[in-house]
């Protein structure tokens, strides 16, 4: 990347809208950035999130959390986050007119909101069997350019997130939901195509088929960089604390909830970094587990929300260079911080490789990899050549997929190839679990 410029918040705060230069309707007394979370909350693919897997697949019990309890719990969380920084950058004069504290607060809460949006079904492990699969077709995707074959190998759901925001999130339209420049900033954790990715590391917000949004947006908002590789935008920082914190308690809380962990285990593993006393830890295990532990979760995010919000005022300076690379809760000062991230990290691999989960996960894998073994044959045979067909035909997957979509491939077409990827990547992203589950069975001829 090139040397860092610093960033200017009249323009990181912009409420202009991507993909239209139609002004804000003159009698909505919401802000730009409240119609963004209004459109994310009426969409199709926010709605389907409550089917999809936050850990734990399938799960029977209600209190389990899924990426849509998540995705509102992070939004809550980057709301107060937002609404801090608010108050800082008005403390330095550094609000540009019209805006206030609670529109900062509201451009993290929209794109928390959004920021598992693009994820495919069964979490995490859903999208290793896709990434799984393309590596193992890569011979599919001959003569597909490096880096366009990297966003299919090294998938990743931040990518597919913005992909639904600006292009798919209307499905019957396919122009997205127009989202203000603001919310598309905080949202893009990760502001970078896939071929830009550091060695080693899957995350990018941008998919080759997006590079020009992703430039425009980022020139816009003034974030420095080259094409394709770009610093974070500061709020980005906050959608990220929002995240890393609310997955690391829940999904502590969800492993007591399904016995993976012992019922007491927060409070055993927290009572010190929250100065409890003996008398406050009796009171707290005289509890029911619940609601003990609801009680400690709003004690360790009372403590992590201020402490991130102090690291982003402790670094704002190099945060506003795109020169800060660690995230807002590893550069936290308070022990706290520190005690979480130690805790979440010594039980990872418990609570990612429960028996129950493992099992399910393996089946999960299985019936990705036969939708794609069904799906991605027939696209590619739209593009031409005998050896890219495979069960089904172009009229199948037309049906499936979209007949205007399938058509809009163009057979023999360099670029056709990866057109089709994206397009079935498109359909599987907006599968559920019970979704996905299901078809895979239809494939295989057992019903529904």
């Amino acid at each position: 990347m090139t040397p860092p410029d610093s960033m200017r918040w009249d323009l990181l705060l912009s409420g202009s809208r991507h993909g239209t230069d139609r002004p804000e309707p003159a009698d909505d007394p919401r802000s730009p950035f409240q119609r963004d979370y209004d459109r994310i909350v009426f969409s199709g693919h926010f709605r389907r999130l409550g089917r999809k897997t936050q850990v734990h697949p399938l799960n029977e019990n209600d209190n389990i959390h899924t990426r849509l309890s998540h995705s509102m719990e992070s939004a809550s969380l980057g709301r107060s986050l937002g609404q801090h920084v608010g108050r800082f950058l008005a403390g330095r004069g550094q609000l540009p007119a019209g805006l206030d504290p609670e529109h900062v607060g509201q451009i993290v809460q929209a794109a928390c909101l959004a920021h598992d949006i693009g994820n495919p079904p069964f979490g995490h492990s859903g999208e290793e069997a896709i990434k799984g699969w393309f590596a193992a077709n890569a011979d599919l995707f001959a003569g597909v350019p490096e880096a366009h074959l990297a966003d299919l190998t090294r998938f990743d759901g931040n990518a597919m997130a913005l992909r639904i925001l600006v292009c798919t999130g209307f499905e019957e339209g396919g122009t997205g939901m127009r989202p203000t420049l603001a919310v598309l900033g905080a949202l893009m954790k990760y502001p970078r195509t896939a071929a830009n990715a550091p060695a080693g590391k899957d995350k990018f917000s941008c998919l080759q088929s997006e590079a020009g949004v992703l430039d425009e947006v980022a020139g816009r908002l003034g974030l420095p960089g080259e094409p394709g590789n770009y610093a974070r935008h500061p709020l980005a920082f906050l959608t990220e604390a929002a995240d890393d914190i609310c997955y690391r308690v829940m999904d502590l809380e969800d492993a007591m909830e399904l016995g993976i962990l012992p019922g007491d285990f927060l409070l055993t593993e927290f009572k010190d970094a929250l100065d409890m006393d003996a008398a406050r830890v009796a009171d707290y295990a005289a509890r029911p587990m619940r609601a003990r532990n609801g009680s400690l979760r709003a004690a360790i995010m009372g403590r992590a929300v201020p402490a991130c919000v102090a690291a982003f005022t402790t670094y704002h300076e190099a945060i506003m260079r795109g020169a800060f690379g660690a995230s807002l809760l590893e550069a936290a000062a308070d022990p706290l911080c520190q005690r979480l991230l130690e805790v979440y990290g010594g039980v990872e691999d418990r609570l990612f490789r429960s028996r129950r989960k493992v099992e399910l996960e393996l089946g999960a894998q299985r019936s990705l990899g036969l939708l794609l073994d069904t799906l991605m044959p027939a696209a590619l045979a739209v593009c031409g050549g005998a050896a890219r067909r495979g069960p089904g035909t172009r009229a199948q997957v037309a049906a499936i997929l979209g007949r205007e979509r399938v058509a809009a491939l163009q057979a023999g077409d360099a670029a056709c190839p990866y057109q089709a990827a994206v397009l079935v990547l498109d359909y599987l992203a907006g599968m559920t679990d019970h979704y996905a589950t299901g078809l895979s069975r239809k494939f295989l001829g057992l019903g529904g």
